[in-house]
């Protein structure tokens, strides 16, 4: 049979989907088959899902943008025709999204319901295709929409890198807001600087996808529109009426993908600056959890999480939802935490606004996925590129800043945030060029 057709989108419209999933009776290598015209992805350790088109899509945008989203899919789902003959996580009718950061954004927040879906869970594989009104067609073989991911060569990516700032003006500017926190007007703030890459080839999200899965396995690698990353920080991941959200606040990059040495990470641990700056970020989603979830549970004191090339303070946060609560509601209410925000909550946005010079876009805001029943994932889009032309993108990284932050060690943090993406484009782990950090 002949595969179905993946290039018209449709816009959100009361149109009735038929989705069928179908085991596949072999193991998936997923990092392994993701083709060139991904549409969205999501993976970590080897599960996950690559996605091609877009059966149903619904936009928002402004302050009620996760609401409406959700409405809109949660009125799809109330429709929608399910054959799902594995019955597990991400099998049946799911949504990708990615959310802007801000209620102003001239960007427009996105869920979309992929035609085909290709997916791994605990040992089990899948394909999920979806027809609107009408029964999706079964590819011959699964192979035949998800064929081995591209491979191209390591190394020879030569890229022009140019920042919004020099070093001397990005510093410049967190001392403003450090001063203003200094003064009073708020207790922490999350500045974040723009990145202008551009590459002599073609840049291929599949291979990007495929790079940032190898070398960082333990996050949760996205795609979607016009963003891609490979994020070490969860906002809300939900099942069965549980929910688990990992807080990062408090940074130490390290030389050549190493570690930090005991006496070092020791320090690390009880660093009054790094501890403030966490602290804000677990109190502002314990805070916000309130009239959504109880039996709220906090790690106990902070942890050390390694990355390649970066050590953060982390926290687990679980909780059991109320009733009908979805991932989506707590993404909402979480977004922007302090981790990529600041506390209050308001003051440190409007510091922000007057700082950073560009709309976030999708940087720092909800990226993921929202099955029927409401359960989901929500990674914050940390580590990231704006796909911004056939050759370029566009990244953005930054760091909590509070009144003991020091303006060089800051700029150096966000440098470093920058590393798994230009290493990605590059396609070789090595360093940034002379001059990045």
């Amino acid at each position: 049979m002949s595969a179905p057709n993946l290039s018209p989108e449709a816009a959100a419209s009361p149109a009735t989907l038929v989705v069928r999933t179908l085991r596949l009776d072999e193991s998936v290598d997923l990092p392994g088959h993701i083709p060139l015209g991904v549409s969205a992805a999501w993976l970590r350790h080897g599960q996950g899902m690559v996605a091609l088109g877009a059966a149903w899509t619904v936009q928002t945008a402004g302050p009620h943008r996760f609401a409406a989203a959700s409405a809109a899919f949660r009125a799809l789902a109330a429709r929608a025709r399910v054959d799902d003959e594995v019955r597990t996580r991400t099998s049946g009718l799911i949504g990708l999204g990615s959310f802007s950061y801000a209620d102003a954004s001239a960007r427009s927040s996105r869920l979309v319901v992929p035609r085909a879906l290709l997916g791994v869970h605990d040992g089990e594989s899948f394909l999920t295709v979806v027809g609107v009104d009408e029964e999706p067609v079964v590819p011959t073989s699964w192979r035949d929409l998800f064929p081995s991911t591209p491979v191209m060569p390591g190394g020879s990516e030569e890229l022009e890198i140019e920042a919004d700032h020099t070093p001397d003006e990005y510093q410049a500017l967190v001392h403003q807001a450090v001063a203003e926190i200094r003064e009073g007007r708020a207790e922490k703030v999350v500045l974040s600087e723009r990145t202008a890459v551009r590459s002599e080839n073609r840049i291929e999200p599949a291979v990007l996808l495929a790079r940032l899965a190898h070398d960082y396995p333990s996050t949760w690698v996205y795609h979607l529109d016009d963003v891609i990353g490979a994020s070490p920080e969860m906002l809300a991941q939900t099942e069965n009426s549980r929910l688990f959200s990992r807080v990062l606040a408090g940074t130490r990059p390290v030389a050549d993908d190493g570690e930090l040495d005991e006496v070092d990470r020791r320090v690390f641990r009880s660093d009054a600056k790094e501890l403030s700056e966490h602290a804000f970020a677990v109190d502002s989603v314990v805070e916000r959890l309130e009239g959504l979830a109880q039996d709220i549970d906090v790690s106990p004191e902070p942890f050390v999480l390694r990355l390649p090339g970066l050590e953060h303070l982390a926290s687990d946060v679980s909780a059991r939802l109320l009733h009908g609560v979805t991932s989506l509601d707590v993404a909402s209410r979480l977004h922007p935490s302090a981790a990529v925000s600041g506390t209050p909550r308001e003051s440190a946005d409007e510091i922000i606004a007057r700082l950073e010079p560009h709309d976030r876009g999708g940087y720092a805001a909800p990226v993921g996925w929202m099955d029927a029943q409401g359960d989901g994932q929500w990674a914050i889009a940390l580590r990231m590129a704006h796909l911004t032309a056939d050759k370029a993108v566009t990244l953005q990284a930054g760091g909590g800043l509070v009144a003991a932050s020091d303006p060089v060690s800051e700029h150096a943090e966000a440098l470093a945030k920058c590393r798994p993406m230009l290493r990605a484009l590059r396609g070789e782990p090595e360093e940034p060029p002379t001059g990045l950090v």
